[in-house]
């Protein structure tokens, strides 16, 4: 029998392997997507991966592998790979390189999910990267808006608790454009610096969206603890690290615990196990999208308050070309000089903004819209 000591030995060596070899894996990604590139193809073929990935359990069956465990471990590398071609074909359709410097600013310090996501967004980048903390969404984009960072990545809804209406208010002031988005999956969890059981919790540390998403878990087990709203989870992490009172907890990322030395108690709390926040990436510089890549426009408008049928007409307008709404939703206009309970819309469309369709449609729904502006056209994660 192997020692210890051997068995790690030869464990990092094929971890480095591993390692090696998913590198030559990206490489060639990058010559798949500039061949896709080139010739307009889509870039997710998702009868392609459905077989390769049946293929890739049978082989694995095959060397006595658990296909649960090929399937989890593939899923994660098509999922990485796609990024990757999405965003190797996005610069070179904007003549950039993934070779360059990067700035990227988010919410919190390190461990929110803000973070998580920017990090994740621009880990395809070779160059130097920056990540810039800040303490509000408005701080984020005057951060884009100054020149300061490239970019910036606020979260704009999740899938438990529904829009994040701060992110939408700053919006409406803002000039930036929407380059990007990214759905990071939500692992809410209990953090506290010491083991203990749940019942001798007394109190809790949280953003508020995190406390929204986690109600139900809150009620049933902990419905007598105290509640400290704070500006991100990272604060909140940071609070209960400092404290170093194990009766108090934070709800927040399992992977932030190993940043603050604190344990996770209790992991998928949110009262949806599929729970996943969209985050949009925004930036001074508009982005032109491939016609081989799914593009996403997001657009905010005002109809006429008092014309009857105004909203229809410009819903219609996309409908009678077939092209899908996304996303429909009110929030109380801002602007100065605005009308009382005057609302703006905003609307996340499946279409490309360069399509003749969208220059149309465009056209169109300006006679029925008292303000209309294209908030920016990406590559649309729909489908991740």
């Amino acid at each position: 029998m192997k020692d210890l000591e051997q068995c790690r030995k030869e464990l990092d060596e094929i971890d480095t392997q591993i390692l090696q070899l998913l590198k030559q894996r990206i490489d060639v990604a990058g010559d798949v997507a500039l061949y896709k590139l080139i010739n307009n193809k889509k870039v997710v073929d998702t009868k392609r991966e459905q077989s390769k990935l049946h293929s890739l359990e049978q082989q694995g069956r095959e060397l006595k592998l658990s296909a649960s465990f090929i399937s989890d471990v593939f899923k994660s590398i098509m999922a990485h790979t796609v990024s990757y071609e999405l965003r190797y074909i996005a610069e070179k359709v904007n003549e950039k390189s993934l070779e360059r410097d990067v700035s990227i600013a988010h919410l919190g310090t390190v461990g929110t999910y803000s973070h998580l996501a920017a990090t994740r967004y621009i880990d395809a980048y070779k160059g130097k990267v920056e990540l810039m903390s800040c303490n509000s969404f408005d701080e984020i984009v005057a951060a884009v808006e100054s020149g300061k960072c490239d970019y910036g990545m606020l979260p704009i809804e999740n899938s438990s608790s529904g829009s994040i209406n701060e992110v939408l208010d700053v919006l409406q002031g803002s000039c930036t454009q929407i380059v990007g988005e990214l759905f990071y999956p939500i692992d809410h969890s209990i953090l506290g610096c010491d083991k203990i059981k749940l019942s001798e919790i007394t109190d809790v540390y949280s953003h508020p969206q995190p406390v929204q998403q986690c109600s139900r878990w809150l009620k049933d087990f902990l419905p007598h603890v105290k509640i400290h709203y704070m500006e991100s989870s990272s604060h909140a992490i940071h609070a209960v690290a400092k404290l170093r009172n194990k009766t108090h907890v934070a709800i927040a990322s399992h992977n932030a615990a190993a940043f603050y030395n604190l344990l996770p108690l209790m992991d998928n709390i949110a009262n949806n196990n599929h729970n996943y926040t969209r985050f949009i990436c925004v930036s001074m510089t508009p982005v032109a999208v491939s016609e081989s890549v799914q593009a996403k426009t997001s657009l905010s408008f005002t109809v006429a308050k008092y014309t009857p049928g105004s909203l229809i007409k410009v819903l219609d307008a996309f409908s009678k070309h077939n092209l899908n709404i996304v996303k429909l939703i009110s929030r109380p206009r801002l602007a100065a000089g605005h009308d009382t309970w005057e609302e703006i819309f905003f609307a996340d469309i499946q279409a490309n903004i360069a399509s003749p369709i969208m220059t149309q449609i465009l056209d169109d729904i300006r006679t029925y819209t008292s303000s209309l502006k294209v908030l920016g056209c990406y590559p649309s994660q729909d489908h991740a």
